[in-house]
């Protein structure tokens, strides 16, 4: 789903998902694939509490109430995660001073939204403690205290360019999400490659339980 063109599309159909949205074919494939974020995201195991999850409070008039892609549970402590698609640009369209490229719109939109949410679902979290349910009407029991988020943008293709140009873009991604704290951002293709190695070392083990028995 990452490189071939139409694949979203295709899914989105086949499982009767919005095709107008291409950020809800992946909230519905990484819904049901829960695996990749109970062990890809993370390195330790972190299950879906709730997709689509109210975070906070909306206005008088019952709008604009803020909605994270999914809520994690780790053993003891809730993670925020929010979804955009992989061809979103991370970089604008020159360099800036210094060595260092310009960071897109989107991206800095995206971190600002995330944001927003973690201040929001804290609040929540902390005023209604012995009131949050999942949709099934289960209590969350994890705590949540300055909850970690992971904001999964963009791909490999966003580091295009000469050799010049492409070591300017990881330099300033990497130094600007190493400096974003408690916030993890993580490319679909740095996610991918964290799933392979989960399905590779599955396989490895498997094959070393068969040969041993």
């Amino acid at each position: 789903m990452l490189d071939v063109a139409g694949e979203v599309g295709a899914y989105a159909e086949r499982e009767g998902v919005r095709k107008d949205q291409p950020e809800k074919a992946w909230q519905h494939f990484l819904g049901h694939n829960e695996w990749i974020f109970g062990f890809g995201l993370d390195y330790r195991f972190l299950g879906i509490l709730q997709d689509e999850a109210v975070v906070g409070s909306s206005d008088v008039a019952g709008r604009d109430a803020p909605v994270s892609d999914f809520l994690l549970g780790a053993t003891h402590f809730t993670v925020l995660v929010e979804v955009k698609q992989p061809g979103t640009p991370l970089f604008g369209g020159s360099r800036a001073r210094s060595g260092t490229w310009r960071l897109s719109t989107d991206l800095m939109e995206s971190v600002s939204q995330v944001l927003q949410q973690k201040a929001d679902w804290q609040v929540k979290a902390e005023t209604n403690a012995a009131g949050n349910y999942d949709r099934d009407g289960a209590l969350i029991r994890q705590c949540t205290s300055d909850p970690k988020c992971i904001l999964i943008i963009g791909g490999d293709g966003a580091f295009s360019g000469s050799d010049a140009e492409r070591e300017a873009k990881f330099r300033t991604f990497e130094l600007f999400r190493r400096d974003s704290r408690n916030m993890d951002i993580l490319t679909y293709s740095e996610l991918y490659e964290r799933a392979a190695f989960v399905v590779g070392r599955s396989a490895r083990q498997a094959d070393a339980y068969r040969d041993n028995t």
